[in-house]
């Protein structure tokens, strides 16, 4: 593939889940994952090194897993990174046809899990397999190859409204940001996008998911929406111009708010549109 060290490789599914996915009642963002990984054969990994309290992230997740048809989840037991570098790296992966990063903090996964072999090993398989990776919340927000760590919400876009740095490195291009609308957070985002137009910004509320594919197709999946930054097309940018507490000037960013069942292609960065029968209701 000619274009591969420019663009995201995924050789199943990403799930990404704006987090607070329902966990206990309807669990449609859980089946789907299911659904992707294998249904009654999946292989699951949990990965919950993000909270901070993993052992009782991984009980709610294997829990919910079981109930949705899992015998027996595997879970990664680590409270730090030397447990992680020396975890059997072999019989957490082998077989594995799907991987759940859970909530918590997401500089916490990447300083804990980032570099490792376990790290290499997932990587390998979000790109040669058909593995689906799955993160909600902090494990969405860290998939990306630079990361939303901090930024508070603020009225308006400013240079210090948001933190980046390194994350995990599934998505090369996309930076994800979660508890999108809830927590109005439109605004760091921009600022994000802003920092290096090359990249995609897309926020994901809550109990709500994107699906990514290997062939640039995005679909919204769940209770909630997802907001697409693209700087691509920007025509003036003055972020680096501007003291670190001012607002700044941006001109040309395209938006797009997709709900549940609309798609979005990744690569050449359009939505798909939606036909008239699926925006009309049915008034029988």
């Amino acid at each position: 593939m000619s274009e591969s060290q420019d663009r995201e490789i995924i050789g199943g599914h990403l799930l990404v889940i704006g987090g607070a996915e329902d966990k206990y009642n309807e669990r449609r963002i859980l089946k789907k994952f299911l659904e992707l990984a294998g249904g009654d054969s999946a292989e699951v990994l949990i990965v919950p090194v993000a909270s901070d309290f993993p052992e009782f992230a991984a009980d709610v997740y294997t829990q919910a897993f079981r109930n949705l048809g899992v015998a027996n989840p595997r879970v990664l037991r680590a409270t730090s990174r030397q447990d992680i570098v020396q975890a059997d790296v072999e019989k957490l992966t082998d077989g594995v046809t799907g991987v759940f990063m859970t909530g918590g903090d997401q500089m916490r996964l990447v300083s804990l899990l980032g570099g490792t072999k376990l790290a290499e090993a997932l990587r390998k398989k979000v790109r040669e397999t058909n593995v689906v990776m799955a993160g909600t919340s902090a494990g969405a927000a860290a998939m990306s190859t630079s990361m939303i760590v901090r930024g508070e919400p603020s009225s308006h876009p400013h240079k210090n409204a948001v933190k980046l740095s390194p994350g995990l490195g599934f998505l090369k291009n996309i930076i994800i940001d979660q508890h999108f609308s809830e927590r109005g957070r439109i605004s760091r985002l921009i600022t994000a996008v802003s920092y290096n137009p090359y990249n995609l910004g897309i926020g994901i509320d809550e109990n709500t998911a994107i699906i990514l594919d290997g062939q640039g197709i995005l679909e919204v999946f769940g209770q909630g929406s997802t907001t697409i930054v693209d700087g691509s097309q920007i025509t003036f940018n003055e972020i680096a111009e501007v003291a670190d507490n001012e607002a700044f000037s941006i001109c040309g960013v395209q938006f797009h708010v997709l709900r549940d069942g609309l798609v979005y292609n990744y690569l050449e960065r359009h939505p798909i549109q939606p036909t008239n029968e699926f925006l009309l209701p049915d008034l029988g």
